[in-house]
């Protein structure tokens, strides 16, 4: 279980090192994993090749700024059970929350559309810690041990995780009882989503957030939790999308342009952003010599 030990480890780090050190070490580290993660490394400025249209040497130089990125972000993982309301107070400054508010206000519960930037987790776990109702769609680790630590580091502040394997019941319960739903949509981990254009070339987006919303007339709201730098967070909610059954129009032709909006927005963020979008595996099935990387 050498995966877990690893995570221990850095856990032990994070929290017993001050946060300035503890930051400075992770990007030490991440360096290292980007010098000899040659796979990963490709891997990442290929998507970056796609996602900015830059150069393969300023791809490779956004590279290693995403492995740093995610130094930072496990070291806030790490952190999440010592996070008080005052550090949230001092770095993080919501914008948008009203748009949550009204939403919550329908008693309709709400569905919060994210992605892998920033730090997904710190968002959810700030909105747990200002009173919100959040529950959050996981993917299930192999080993139970890692499991079970990430699930305890999500749900230490009040933030209810969902596992993918039950997903359908629990996340339309989760909704009917008008809290929040928060689910990633650059990634489709169920094999069951609807193809789309993302970044212009073809990626299976999961279909679950217009399914969910169709299914209990939640609105949906698009949320990010983007570093702004190293030490302070932007958790941003935009304005809400509101999905509803037409008379003579087929559900699938409805999720489809409801996910047309959604991955619109995705792009809208992650291209403001690329060296958050912590991604380490070919997005895109693009021969990397096609993009001459």
């Amino acid at each position: 279980m050498i995966f877990y030990i690893l995570y221990r480890i850095g856990y032990f780090l994070a929290n017993v090192l001050p946060l300035k050190l503890a930051y400075s070490l992770s990007k030490r580290v991440s360096d290292i994993q980007w010098l000899v993660s040659k796979k990963d490394r490709e891997a990442v400025a290929l998507n970056l090749s796609i996602i900015t249209k830059k150069d393969s040497e300023e791809c490779r130089r956004l590279a290693r700024k995403v492995f740093r990125n995610f130094g930072l972000y496990l070291v806030d993982f790490f952190r999440m059970a010592s996070l008080t309301k005052e550090d949230i107070g001092k770095r993080v400054r919501v914008e948008g929350i009203e748009n949550i508010d009204g939403v919550l206000k329908q008693n309709k519960g709400g569905i919060i559309l994210t992605c892998h930037i920033g730090n997904w987790e710190m968002g959810g776990v700030v909105m747990a810690m200002l009173g919100y109702d959040v529950s959050a769609v996981a993917l299930t680790h192999k080993h139970k041990s890692i499991n079970d630590f990430f699930i305890k580091q999500r749900e230490e502040k009040g933030m209810k995780v969902i596992p993918l394997s039950h997903i359908m019941k629990r996340c339309v319960s989760a909704l009917r009882k008008k809290g929040l739903l928060a689910l990633a949509g650059d990634r489709d981990f169920t094999n069951n989503g609807m193809v789309m254009d993302f970044f212009g070339m073809p990626t299976s987006i999961p279909k679950g957030m217009a399914m969910f919303s169709l299914k209990t007339d939640s609105p949906i709201i698009p949320g990010f939790c983007i570093r702004r730098d190293t030490f302070n967070y932007s958790l941003i909610f935009d304005h809400p999308i509101d999905l509803k059954e037409t008379l003579g129009i087929d559900r699938d032709e409805i999720m489809k342009e409801a996910n047309k909006k959604f991955v619109a927005i995705m792009e809208k963020y992650i291209r403001a952003y690329p060296e958050q979008w912590l991604i380490f595996r070919k997005f895109w099935e693009t021969p990397v010599d096609a993009l001459a990387l």
